[in-house]
């Protein structure tokens, strides 16, 4: 937890990457985190990741989030959103990522008492053959808080998954706007569950 890292999407990278390497610090890549670059060759991305960050450690990967539901109730929803990360998965793993980020989707909204229950059972399927998959390739899944109110939600679902390579993402930002709870509760609450920290104030007011 003490890696400070920038974030870098397509022309950023080289420039980036060079400062990453002059500050001595990591790097989070956010290419496939976009849908028209899953899309596109992935070769060609992937090669210029490992060309420009070489010696850079660590090095981070955002993963797909825009629409994507992966505590749905419909199968066909669920494979989609199963194809997109096992795509960015595997070219983030490819380009040298060690931790790949994915959003909750928890939806806040939602007061059914059985909700929070039945999205932690869904996450816990959906994930657990990707952590499998990362956990042999060397890498996490860090699973960051977007709509949550509270960090408790996060922390009972990274305790109810229980694998080694799922963990935490606590997003500043994303809380600002979404919760009323300091950082440092989030931070406290999520304990050693957490091995990545997105730091920011790009989420709009909270006033």
């Amino acid at each position: 937890m003490n890696n400070i890292a920038i974030n870098a999407l397509g022309k950023e990278l080289k420039q980036a990457c060079a400062y990453c390497l002059q500050q001595n610090i990591g790097l989070e890549i956010t290419d496939f985190a976009f849908l028209n670059i899953l899309d596109s060759s992935l070769d060609q991305s992937i090669d210029c990741i490992k060309t420009h960050s070489k010696g850079i450690v660590p090095i981070m990967s955002h993963g797909p989030f825009m629409d994507l539901a992966t505590s749905s109730r419909d199968p066909k929803i669920i494979q989609v959103c199963k194809e997109r990360h096992q795509t960015a998965l595997q070219a983030s793993c490819q380009s040298g990522a060690t931790v790949y980020i994915a959003h909750t989707n928890y939806n806040p909204l939602i007061f059914n008492a059985s909700y929070r229950k039945g999205f932690a059972e869904r996450m816990r399927e959906f994930w657990l053959p990707l952590a499998d998959w990362a956990q042999e390739k060397g890498m996490v899944i860090a699973l960051e808080n977007l709509w949550e109110s509270e960090p408790e939600i996060q922390a009972e679902l990274i305790d109810y998954i229980h694998h080694p390579a799922l963990k935490a993402s606590f997003d500043n930002g994303h809380a600002l706007v979404y919760s009323k709870i300091p950082s440092s509760k989030w931070i406290q609450t999520l304990g050693n569950h957490m091995v990545h920290c997105h730091l920011h104030d790009n989420h709009g007011e909270t006033d």
